[in-house]
């Protein structure tokens, strides 16, 4: 094979490994029920439990053990939200991550651990976060669980106007940077955190991790 065509089947296969996340879920779509996913954030998960005492969508919630959550006042708001639906969908917690990118790792693990006990993997994964937060959560999230064929999507807990200001901005360096944290995670089993050590065992101390 000759160098130039060799060169560019590796790259196109590269291409094709980094876009995998984005492709899977459009052409090989995972088909389990949706679930609303929560990374940490007091009102987050209040946001999540009045919607799920519409939709009856599970919950996961991602966070870190220094944040307690969920409250005892949010458990039981929980239980009251999912009675009137049979089975009850359920709050899972994940107490893991100290911070998105380490998150959507955490969502990736959950949604490996589905699959080696043969449930559902979710088709979609609704992911309730604030205007400043999004996108760059969507798309660590997306990265970390579109090989699995699930769609994220965000749903904002703020009014629209402002989450639509956001949105037009999206292509900021934090969304690029955590994007590129968990390509590297997907290649390395690392999201680089130790290139700031100081930075990452700050975080981690913050977390209670």
């Amino acid at each position: 094979m000759k160098r130039p065509l060799l060169a560019g089947v590796v790259l196109f296969a590269a291409l094709l490994w980094l876009a995998l996340p984005l492709l899977r879920p459009r052409f090989w779509p995972a088909d389990g029920a949706a679930w609303l996913v929560v990374l940490d954030g007091y009102h987050r998960l209040d946001a999540a439990i009045a919607r799920q005492d519409l939709t009856g969508e599970p919950i996961l919630l991602i966070t870190c053990p220094s944040t307690e959550q969920p409250s005892t006042a949010q458990e039981l708001r929980q239980r009251v939200a999912s009675q009137h639906f049979s089975p009850p969908p359920p709050l899972v917690v994940v107490e893991q991550g100290f911070d998105t990118a380490t998150q959507a790792t955490a969502l990736a693990q959950w949604l490996q651990e589905r699959q080696r006990l043969g449930q559902a993997i979710p088709r979609q994964l609704h992911l309730l976060s604030d205007p400043h937060h999004f996108p760059r959560a969507r798309w660590a999230a997306q990265i970390a669980a579109g090989g699995y064929g699930s769609e994220v999507l965000a749903l904002p807990v703020a009014d629209d106007a402002e989450f639509r200001a956001i949105v037009r901005h999206a292509a900021d360096w934090p969304s690029w940077r955590d994007a590129l944290r968990l390509q590297l995670w997907r290649a390395t089993g690392s999201t680089g955190a130790w290139l700031a050590p100081d930075q990452a065992a700050q975080k981690r101390a913050a977390c209670g991790l």
